[in-house]
């Protein structure tokens, strides 16, 4: 079972599943915010989130990480 925040986190991304969202419009979206000293918010739900899915972190293939971009939900399975 998802809590709010991590709901709310995967809603985002899958209403825009296959874009990149960055962690700014993730901060407005989820949080409702557009100040923010730290993305270990965003890093915290989003390990939640993997866990919950049985997304590998280190090899996930539901969320991916786009180094200094953002996140994608993939709409495509791993090649």
């Amino acid at each position: 079972m998802f809590s709010r925040k991590e709901f709310d986190l995967v809603q985002a991304l899958i209403s825009r599943a296959g874009d990149i969202v960055t962690r700014d419009e993730l901060m407005r979206d989820v949080w409702h915010t557009t100040f923010w000293t730290s993305s270990k918010t965003i890093d915290v739900h989003l390990g939640w989130v993997r866990r919950k899915l049985g997304d590998d972190s280190r090899r996930p293939h539901l969320i991916t990480t786009i180094r200094g971009k953002g996140l994608r939900f993939e709409t495509r399975p791993p090649a």
